[in-house]
C-alpha cells in the first residue's frame, strides 16, 4: 500500500468510524459502538485470497460472533467499505469477497506488545481449549503476536514470556494420541450441543463398542482429554477419555442433558476424584516438616491441625473419600499415618503390607 493509499485509507478510517477511532486509546474508558466493532469484524473475516465469502455466509458469521444482521446492511457495509480499504468481489452472482493476494494486512486495533503478550500465553496454555475452527482462525493472531514480542522495545515482554511458567507437580507423561478428527467431532458437537455417534475401546474391553453419546463438557486433566457425557438412553454421567474414541460422527439429533446439570458442579462434586463413598472426618498424623505443606496449602475449610508432645501433627478434615484422597495420602509413605475413620486406616495398612511383602528381601 502507497503513503498516499495509506492516508486514503487513514481518512476513511475516521470517515467511517469517526469519533469511535478515538475510543481505541488507551485509558479513554469508552466503548465502540456496536456498529464500528462490526464493521472491524466484517474486515477480519474476509479471506486473505479467493473464492472468498459471500454476503449471506458473512452474514451468518457476524451473527455467530454476536452481531446479528440484515443482509442489506451486511452489502452496504461492503460496498462502502471495499472502496477505502481495497478488499474486492469476484463479480460473480452473488458475488465471493475477499482481500486480494498481496495486499497489507489489518488488523484494528494492532497488537501492542500487552496484547501480543496475552495472545502469546493463549497460544502457550489455552490452546488446548480451543476448538479447531476457532484455533484456525487464531493462528493469524498467534503469528502476529510473536512477530510482536521479536521486536518490542526493550525486551521486556520478550523477558517475561522466558521467565515465567506454569508446571504441574504430577510425573509428566507424553501424551496419548488423539485422532485430529474425533477432536473435531467432539469439540463441534460440544460447540452446537449435538449428539454424537462414537466407537469407544474402554480400557480392559477386548473389543470397541458403538455409543449415541449426549456430550455434556469436556476436562482437560493433566495430558488426558475426558468427553463427560450420558450414553445412549441412560441418565448415568459417564466420562470418556478421548485417545479411546476410535471414530465419531457429529450426529443432527440435538443432544440433551440431566435437569440442572452444571460441569463446574460436577467437578466440585467429585465427578473427577473417584469417589468411594461419601464424606469422611479424616484424622491423620504427620511429621512436623511434612505437615507444613498443609499450613500453607489447606486440605479442607474447616482444617484444623494440632501439635502433638511427640512432634507429630494431627490433621483433622472433612473430605470426600476418594481414590484421589487414597492416592495424595500414599504418596506420603511412611510420613503419614492414618487415624480415623477405620475402614480408610485398615485399607491403607493392607496396602502398605503388600507392599513390604513385595519388597521384602
Amino acid at each position: 500500500m502507497t503513503s498516499q493509499q495509506e492516508s486514503y485509507a487513514c481518512s476513511g478510517c475516521r470517515a467511517i468510524f469517526g469519533g469511535a477511532l478515538d475510543s481505541m486509546q488507551p485509558n479513554k474508558g469508552r466503548k465502540m459502538g456496536d456498529a464500528t466493532l462490526r464493521q472491524i469484524v466484517l474486515m477480519r473475516l474476509l479471506p486473505r485470497r479467493p473464492p472468498g465469502l459471500t454476503t449471506s455466509e458473512l452474514r451468518d458469521r457476524l451473527a455467530d460472533r454476536g452481531f446479528p444482521i440484515h443482509m442489506r446492511s451486511v452489502q452496504r457495509d461492503l460496498d462502502r467499505l471495499s472502496g477505502l480499504f481495497g478488499f474486492t468481489n469476484d463479480e460473480q452472482m452473488p458475488p465471493r469477497w475477499f482481500w486480494p493476494p498481496g495486499a497489507s494486512d489489518l488488523s484494528l486495533p494492532s497488537q501492542d506488545p500487552h496484547s501480543a503478550l496475552t495472545w502469546r500465553l493463549i497460544e502457550q496454555y489455552l490452546e488446548p481449549l480451543l476448538p479447531p475452527a476457532l484455533k484456525r482462525e487464531a493462528d493469524g493472531q498467534f503469528a502476529a503476536a510473536r512477530e510482536v514480542l521479536k521486536t518490542a522495545a526493550g525486551g521486556r515482554f520478550q523477558r517475561w514470556q522466558a521467565r515465567v511458567r506454569l508446571l504441574s507437580r504430577t510425573l509428566p507423561l507424553t501424551p496419548p494420541n488423539i485422532s485430529a478428527a474425533v477432536v473435531e467431532s467432539v469439540y463441534a458437537a460440544l460447540l452446537d450441543g449435538q449428539q454424537l455417534r462414537v466407537t469407544y475401546h474402554a480400557r480392559g474391553a477386548a473389543e470397541p463398542k458403538e455409543f449415541r453419546v449426549h456430550p455434556l463438557g469436556l476436562v482437560i486433566r493433566e495430558s488426558v482429554y475426558y468427553l463427560v457425557a450420558t450414553a445412549n438412553d441412560y441418565s448415568d454421567i459417564i466420562q470418556m477419555a478421548l485417545h479411546r474414541i476410535t471414530s465419531a460422527e457429529v450426529l443432527s439429533e440435538k443432544a440433551s442433558e440431566p435437569p440442572g446439570f452444571e460441569l463446574d458442579r460436577y467437578i466440585e462434586e467429585g465427578g473427577f476424584l473417584y469417589a468411594e463413598g461419601k464424606s469422611i472426618q479424616l484424622v491423620a498424623r504427620f511429621d512436623a516438616y511434612t505437615a507444613q505443606h498443609l499450613q500453607e496449602s489447606t486440605l479442607a475449610e474447616d482444617q484444623t491441625l494440632t501439635d502433638l508432645p511427640d512432634g507429630q501433627v494431627e490433621l483433622r478434615a472433612r473430605v470426600l473419600h476418594s481414590q484421589q484422597l487414597e492416592w495424595w495420602l500414599m504418596g506420603f509413605g511412611d510420613k503419614v499415618e492414618v487415624i480415623q475413620p477405620g475402614g480408610l486406616r485398615r485399607k491403607m495398612a493392607k496396602t502398605f503390607e503388600a507392599l513390604y511383602q513385595r519388597y521384602h528381601l
